[in-house]
C-alpha cells in the first residue's frame, strides 16, 4: 500500500469540509408558531356575515401561517381550513387532525408537521373530547413536542361579566352588585374542576410518562389568576379576586406565555375577549384565551393577540367574538 502525504492546504481544505454541516442537517432549535383561536361557530356566526366570514377567516389564518393551530368552535370547517392553509400559508400540506368526536366538533387541530401519536380521547373524569384532546408530532429537528387543544365551560353569571360590573360600578362611584366570593365561584364552581381533571387526570394518563415539551392552549372562559391577584389591583380599578383555575396549569409547572412576553400587565392586559361591538360597554380588558407550554428548552420569545381585521379586507366587524392568540416558541434540542 502507497504512503499518501497531506500539504498543510489540501489538510486544511479537507478539515473545511469534512466540519461542514450536511445541507440537509437537522436544525439544533425549532422555531414553533403556535395559535389558539375560537373561530366562532365555524367562522360563520351571522353577526359576522355568516357563510360569506369564513373565506375572511381563512385569510386571517394564511396571514398568521401557524405550525400548529388549535382551533375551537371549529364546527364544520375543517376541511375548508385545512385546504387553505395548505395551498396558500406557505409551509406545505396540513393536516387536520379531529379532537371532538360528536356531530358538534368542536376541537381541531391544524399542523404541517408530521404526526406521531394521536391521543385517545379522555376516559372517565368530568371532561370529555369536546373540552379536552391532544396529537404529538415531529418537529424538523427530529424532537418531537405535544400539542392540546382545550375548551372550558363558563359559569352563569360569568366571572368576566361580574367583574366588569363591579368595575364600572366603581367607575361611577355605586356599589358592588357581585360580592369577592360571588366572582370567585364564577372561576372556581365550573372551569377549576374542568382543568383539574385535564391537568390531574387526562394529560398525565395520555401522556404516560412521555417527558416530550408540552403546549395547552384554548379557550378558558375564565381570567388569567395571576393577573387578578392583590399586586395587580392597580391595573383593574383597585380589584382583586381568588381565581384559581389558570393556576392549576402554572402550578403543574406550565408557563403562560403571553404573559411570559408581555410581563407588564397594565400595559399589555392580551384582551381576547371580546373584538365585537357589542362588548365595548365593558372596562375591563379580559384574557381568556390561552397558550402554555411546559419542558425543557421551550421558551417563548413572542407571543400577541389578533383582533383587527386586515388592512385587505374592506372595513367591518373583526372575523369572531374571541381575538386570536399567537406565541411563537424555540424549542432547543
Amino acid at each position: 500500500m502507497s504512503r499518501v502525504t497531506l500539504t498543510s492546504a489540501v489538510l486544511s481544505a479537507f478539515l473545511v469540509v469534512a466540519a461542514a454541516p450536511s445541507a440537509h442537517a437537522a436544525p439544533k432549535a425549532d422555531d414553533v408558531r403556535v395559535l389558539a383561536w375560537n373561530i366562532w361557530h365555524g367562522g360563520k356566526d351571522p353577526a359576522v356575515g355568516g357563510a360569506a366570514n369564513l373565506p375572511l377567516v381563512i385569510d386571517q389564518l394564511v396571514d398568521i401561517a401557524p405550525d400548529v393551530f388549535l382551533s375551537v368552535e371549529t364546527y364544520g370547517s375543517a376541511e375548508d381550513i385545512r385546504a387553505g392553509l395548505s395551498a396558500r400559508a406557505g409551509k406545505g400540506d396540513y393536516t387536520a387532525t379531529r379532537i371532538t368526536s360528536r356531530s358538534a366538533d368542536n376541537l381541531w387541530i391544524f399542523t404541517h408537521y408530521p404526526i406521531t401519536k394521536v391521543y385517545p380521547k379522555p376516559v372517565g373524569g368530568i371532561v370529555n373530547d369536546f373540552y379536552f384532546g391532544g396529537i404529538r408530532v415531529k418537529l424538523p429537528s427530529g424532537r418531537e413536542a405535544n400539542f392540546f387543544d382545550t375548551w372550558l365551560n363558563y359559569s352563569d353569571p360569568w366571572v368576566g361579566d361580574m367583574i366588569d360590573a363591579n368595575a364600572t360600578a366603581i367607575q361611577k362611584g355605586e356599589a358592588q352588585p357581585y360580592t369577592a366570593q360571588q366572582v370567585t365561584e364564577g372561576d372556581t364552581q365550573v372551569q377549576l374542576p374542568q382543568i383539574t381533571d385535564i391537568i390531574h387526570n387526562h394529560l398525565p394518563a395520555m401522556l404516560s410518562g412521555n417527558t416530550d415539551p408540552v403546549i395547552l392552549g384554548g379557550d378558558f372562559n375564565t381570567l388569567p389568576a395571576a393577573d387578578w391577584t392583590q399586586g395587580g389591583a392597580h391595573c383593574h380599578y383597585g380589584l382583586s379576586y381568588d381565581l384559581r383555575a389558570t393556576g392549576v396549569v402554572t402550578d403543574a409547572g406550565f408557563v403562560d406565555t403571553y404573559r411570559a412576553v408581555n410581563r407588564n400587565v397594565c400595559k399589555s392586559p392580551g384582551k381576547s375577549w371580546s373584538p365585537q361591538p357589542d362588548y365595548d360597554y365593558m372596562i375591563t380588558k379580559d384574557r381568556i384565551d390561552f397558550i402554555f407550554a411546559k419542558g425543557a428548552g421551550v421558551k417563548a420569545r413572542d407571543s400577541f393577540t389578533v383582533d383587527r381585521r386586515l388592512a385587505s379586507h374592506e372595513p367591518g366587524r373583526f372575523y369572531s367574538d374571541h381575538a386570536a392568540v399567537v406565541t411563537d416558541l424555540r424549542i432547543s434540542r
